[in-house]
Order: C-alpha cells, then structure tokens, then sequence
C-alpha cells in the first residue's frame, strides 16, 4: 500500500469514534445527571457493533432524551405511579437542563406538597418520610432523599430479611440484609441509562438494603464484592467514623471492592473508569476518580487501564494497604 493512502486510512481510523468508548462516555455523564454530555457523546457515533444491551440502552437514550421529549404519564392513579410521574418529570428535566437543577427541585417540592395535600411550610425534607408513609399504607416500601446530585424515589413491594457475615479488610462483621423485590422503581440512575446501570443497594447505620433483581444470585463474587462488601464498609464506617463525606465513604468502598474482587476485577475497574468527575457533590463519580489515581500513584502504572491486567495479588494488596492508610489518618485525627 503507498504510504499516502496508508497515512490517510490511518488518520480516518483514528477519526472514527471508538462505540465502546462512546458509549462508556455517556454512561458517565447520564450518572452525573447530564444528558446533554451523555448525547453528545452518542451523536455521529455507529453504535450496531455494540453488545446488545448497550446498543438497547443508548438507542433508548437516544429517544428518551431527545429535544422536545417528555417523560411518560402515570401509569394508573395510584398514589405510588403518581408520585412516579412527578419524580420522572423532575429527573427529565434536570437531566437535559442541568442549569436548571435548583430550580426544577423547587418545582417537584411543590409539585409533591399538592400531591399530598400537605402544608405550605413542608420543604422536601419534610415532605418526602410524609410520601414513605403514605406509600407504606398503599402497601409500597421506598427510598427517598438526595442521591448524588438529584432527588431520590426508589419504589418496590416485596422485602425479606436474612443475617449474612461479612469479611472486610478490617474485620469481620454480622450485618442484617433487607432483600428488596418487585420494584416499580428503580430510580434515577436507572432513567438516565435505560437501565444499564443503576444502584446495587444502600446501607444505614443498622442495615443493608440489596436490590435483588440487579444480581444473577446471591451466592456470586458480583454480590459478595459489590454488594456486601461494599456496603457492609459504609456501614462499619458510619459507626466507626461519624463525620465522612459521602465521597469520603464512596473511596473507603471502592478500595473494598478492589481488595476482594478476582473474577469481577474487569467489571469493577469498568464501572471506576466509565464514571469520573471533579464534583464532590457526585461522590461516586468523585470517589473514583480518586480511588483510580491512588491506585496508579500506588503501583506504579501509567494508567488506570493497567489496572484491569496488573497481577491481581499485588492490585488486592495496594487497596488494602491505602484503605488502611486512609483509617490510620483518620484515627490520628
């Protein structure tokens, strides 16, 4: 081939936007609550050669989001579907107005104080245990409350309880599990993405709360590493450590989630690199990006990208060591 036309087919290649990496961009950017950047990501980009359930979700991207779209009306007159549609709208329209964030919160407070009825004095910290209880007595268990840079509304209808013991670097706990089924909502990270991502579970000072249907079994390194062991290390250092960010506990989880992954490490470092940002207020976009440099500055690597075929002893090993390092700062405070 002259070199002419190998220099121009090498310079095309290199114009052509990767899909993988596209796709992961605005995976990113839709956990950031900006679906601006997510579908710019996506535009002019030939996602067919996508895995399926990637190509699915950007072309739901795509759609949901595009200019003049609106979201979907409630699907009966159930308190729990209308309380859905006010959320979904809320979450439409901070998402492709990021600039507008503040003030679409102002309008779903009041959009809820009507729906239930409630005084003019209820903000949303108040209004929303008012939405949980109301919910309750239409049978429907939920979460509320801000996470990330929205608010919240997770809805499901079946909850178990079941005691597990969890190993982390730290130590060993005995922590008690809600395993949470049947969800009519899976809440915002799962609208922004078309379902490809969205929470695993959450964890209080008492409890952890596993969102069921996101895990293939419970008995799976997935659920052991993501799950339990990254939530049952929120727990320990709610109780151990009363005055952390909520970055501050989201690195402290990550490094357990790399201290204890082996066939997951790929997934896990994915879902890390997929998602950064600079903004505190976005803790888990935060905390990996910070989790990602240390790990680096650790092991000598030149990129994040090294960490998915670095020897997995020594990457175990690093997490431990600055997950330790991180408690020892802290108890010397």
């Amino acid at each position: 081939m002259p070199f002419a036309t190998m220099a121009f087919a090498a310079a095309l290649a290199a114009a052509t936007p990767d899909p993988s990496e596209r796709f992961s961009e605005a995976m990113g950017a839709a956990l950031q609550a900006n679906e601006v950047k997510a579908l710019a990501a996506l535009e002019g980009v030939d996602l067919s050669s996508l895995p399926a359930r990637n190509l699915v979700a950007a072309t739901c991207m795509r759609e949901r989001f595009a200019p003049n779209s609106l979201p979907a009306a409630a699907a009966s007159d159930s308190l729990a579907d209308r309380a859905l549609a006010i959320y979904r709208d809320y979450w439409h329209t901070a998402m492709i107005h990021p600039e507008r964030r503040a003030a679409e919160e102002k309008r779903l407070e009041a959009e809820v104080r009507q729906l239930l009825g409630a005084p003019m004095e209820a903000d949303l910290d108040a209004l929303e245990p008012m939405l949980a209880d109301a919910l309750k007595k239409e049978g429907a268990h939920s979460l509320q409350g801000r996470t990330g840079l929205l608010r919240e509304l997770m809805v499901w209808s079946k909850q178990d309880e079941m005691p597990m013991h969890v190993a982390l670097p730290e130590g060993r706990f005995d922590v008690k599990v809600l395993l949470l089924d049947d969800f009519k909502s899976f809440g915002w990270g799962h609208y922004a993405t078309c379902g490809r991502a969205s929470t695993g579970g959450w964890a209080t000072e008492k409890a952890l709360f596993a969102v069921v249907p996101k895990y293939s079994s419970l008995d799976d390194e997935e659920f052991r590493v993501t799950f339990l062991g990254h939530e049952t290390q929120h727990l320990a250092d709610k109780v151990r450590f009363k005055d952390l960010k909520s970055w501050e506990l989201e690195y402290r989880a990550k490094l357990t989630e790399l201290a204890q992954a082996d066939a997951t490490r790929a997934k896990v470092l994915d879902k890390f690199i997929s998602d950064q940002g600079d903004d505190p207020a976005s803790p888990h976009s935060y905390a990996n990006r910070r989790v990602l440099a240390d790990m680096v500055q650790k092991l000598g690597l030149a990129s994040a990208k090294e960490l998915a075929t670095a020897d997995s002893g020594r990457v175990r090993s690093a997490a431990v060591e600055l997950l330790r390092e991180d408690s020892a700062r802290r108890a010397g405070k």
